[in-house]
């Protein structure tokens, strides 16, 4: 088949997966061409591709045009690739036309007339990746909803790595506090024999850390805090005055090319967004053999059902609690961490990834085929 993914716009994580995505769809026999901007193309391995400019001029809209009319999918990933191939494909005779939500819009751009749904009713199918978003993209027109999970790459070789001893953990918290600048610990001085809490997220209001900074003042004298990741100054400066005035242990890694490294060193992990789907960081966790604790909101609760404790938005008691009886009861949780693995081991990999998007394909070519 010839297929277009088309993704204008988007964090790492969608970039990534439209890289590996079209990858391993070429492996498969496909041809694969991604339209994106430069950015995408110039930071993701995206293989044949085309740079869409931010200012389109007619003569790039008609050979786009062109591109989509001569291939048998167009799939498109986020809003504003669905926005942009919507517009490309208003002619009755059109190639099939798939849209992916990888994260949860505001209802207002979703429901009703606005140009932001006008992708989701064109689509002959829209896929999002947390089932509760289900309800919402039937409500805005889709004709076909289906789930569609992001996995992390990291997850097999996580699998394969043996958990290290609680003795083991805290040589390597030595060996990583050691790799650290003074600034990382605002409010603290950093214990190595303590508990590491580990949570691994960018540093945007979705994500809702300054409620780490909140729990790790709580637990003070009893763990160390460890925030890996970066994003919004405005959220980094919250965080280190409120370590400061807080006396919290609440070491700021910044963005680190050894996120496996601390996942080996971490007794729990926490994560307390908004909103995600499936996150990649938790898949990460559950490999890692890392009890994990997080939001009860988006895809989570499906994910971590039976395998985490999950505590409501905003609830910081909730996670203190939940990240204190995971401390405080190893034999439980052993038995959530082996549930964990189990079932993140189970997941497809981008090879059945793409093998099942294959089959989703053809079968809305074939329905195409029988409508024209």
């Amino acid at each position: 088949m010839n297929i277009v993914q088309v993704m204008l716009s988007g964090d790492g994580a969608m970039a990534n997966h439209v890289a590996r995505l079209a990858r391993h769809l070429r492996l498969a026999g496909h041809d694969v061409l991604v339209v994106a901007n430069s950015d995408v193309i110039a930071n993701h391995d995206v293989g044949d591709a085309i740079d869409i400019p931010a200012r389109r001029s007619g003569t790039q809209l008609r050979l786009l045009k062109r591109l989509v009319r001569n291939s048998d999918v167009v799939h498109a990933h986020g809003r504003s690739g669905g926005l942009l191939a919507a517009t490309l494909l208003t002619e009755r005779h059109r190639p099939a036309f798939v849209v992916t939500w990888h994260a949860k819009p505001e209802m207002g751009l979703l429901l009703g007339q606005s140009a932001e749904s006008f992708g989701v009713r064109l689509a002959d199918a829209v896929a999002v990746t947390s089932p509760d978003l289900i309800d919402l993209v039937k409500k805005a027109g889709a004709k076909r909803p289906w789930l569609s999970f992001v996995p992390s790459p990291r997850v097999p070789e996580l699998l394969r790595t043996p958990r290290l001893s609680p003795e083991e953990r805290a040589g390597l918290r030595h060996e990583l506090f050691a790799t650290l600048p003074e600034v990382a610990s605002p409010g603290h001085d950093l214990d190595p024999m303590r508990p590491i809490v580990l949570t691994v997220s960018s540093l945007i209001p979705r994500k809702n850390v300054l409620t780490a900074l909140e729990a790790a003042t709580a637990m003070r004298d009893e763990i160390t805090w460890v925030l890996v990741g970066r994003g919004d100054m405005s959220i980094d400066d919250q965080l280190r005055l409120g370590a400061i005035s807080s006396r919290a242990p609440l070491v700021l890694a910044g963005e680190r090319g050894d996120v496996d490294r601390w996942l080996a060193a971490a007794d729990a992990f926490a994560l307390p967004s908004v909103w995600e789907s499936r996150p990649l960081a938790v898949q990460e966790a559950m490999a890692a053999g890392v009890p994990v604790v997080a939001t009860r909101t988006g895809g989570i609760p499906e994910l971590l059902d039976g395998a985490g404790l999950l505590f409501e938005l905003d609830d910081v008691a909730g996670m203190v609690g939940a990240v204190r009886r995971v401390l405080d009861d190893p034999p439980y949780a052993q038995r959530l961490t082996e549930v964990a693995r189990d079932r993140i081991g189970e997941q497809m990999q981008y090879p059945e990834i793409a093998q099942l998007w294959a089959r989703r394909y053809e079968m809305l070519v074939a329905a195409r085929q029988k409508e024209g």
